[in-house]
Order: C-alpha cells, then sequence, then structure tokens
C-alpha cells in the first residue's frame, strides 16, 4: 500500500489518503475524489511517517508556539469588535435555527436588549423576517414595544 498526503479541495485541510484506493474521501466534509485526480505533497509506503507529515503539517507535532505570537494572538481575540465577531459567525452559518440562536444569543450579549435595527447590523435586509422567525419560536420575547432580548 502507499499513502499520501494530499489536501482537500473542497475544505481545504491536510488529510492522508491511500492510493491503493481509486477514490477517497475526505473525513471533514465528505468530498470524495479519484485518487488519480489527487495531488500528492507527501507519499510514503509507511503510514506512520505519512501520519508525522500531516501532524507537522498541521502544527499537531507537539511543538509549542512562540509565547510571544500566542500573546499577540490572544490580545488580538480580546480587542476583536464583538459586532463583528458575531457578523462573522451568522455568515458562517448555514443552518436557520443556528443563525436564529448566534443572532439572538449574540445581540442579548452585546446589547443587553436589542432593536430590529441592532439585528439588520448582523442579518441585513433579512433582519425582520429572522426577528418574526425567533419571536415564534420562542428564540427571543419582546421585553417592551420594539426591544427584544434572548
Amino acid at each position: 500500500m502507499r499513502y499520501g498526503l494530499t489536501v482537500c479541495r473542497l475544505c481545504g485541510r491536510p488529510r492522508i489518503a491511500d492510493r491503493s484506493q481509486a477514490s477517497s474521501s475526505c473525513p471533514y466534509c465528505g468530498r470524495t475524489d479519484r485518487t488519480v485526480d489527487m495531488g500528492f505533497f507527501f507519499e510514503s509506503d509507511d503510514q506512520a511517517a505519512v501520519r508525522e507529515a500531516l501532524a507537522q503539517a498541521t502544527g499537531a507535532d507537539g511543538c509549542r508556539p512562540d509565547p510571544a505570537e500566542e500573546l499577540a494572538r490572544k490580545r488580538r481575540i480580546e480587542e476583536a469588535d464583538p459586532m463583528s465577531t458575531l457578523v462573522h459567525q451568522y455568515e458562517r452559518t448555514g443552518d436557520i435555527e443556528e443563525r436564529m440562536m448566534i443572532l439572538s444569543e449574540g445581540l442579548t450579549r452585546i446589547k443587553g436588549e436589542f432593536t430590529l435595527e441592532d439585528a439588520e447590523e448582523v442579518a441585513g435586509p433579512r433582519a425582520e423576517k429572522m426577528l418574526s422567525a425567533m419571536l415564534a419560536r420562542g428564540f427571543v420575547y419582546e421585553t417592551r414595544p420594539g426591544f427584544y432580548r434572548a
């Protein structure tokens, strides 16, 4: 058997594929590709060697990050604008129920009580429909006319 290290064409994550098989499916997103069409950047008959290469490629080889880089990363996260973070989470979610949960909980966390205008900052022109659906499904309740909370 021959194993290879490749990158999924759909999700972009590095993964191992068995070159002796006709096709291989990504364990992360499920995309299936023919192995003859895949590009490999490391190959070996030794599966352990390919796993080690994968660990190095993903940074999971036990190396500790530079403390200064780690501190800078933590500061960027702490100083991130909460609304832009909420917009990013909302836009990256495809499931409508999960979007409602992210929107209602995120706005409540940031604003306490929120309005339709606050929801429009995140959901854009669909905010009114989202707010109606969140009310109907119990994700939010109206604390006073025009103000909502999760």
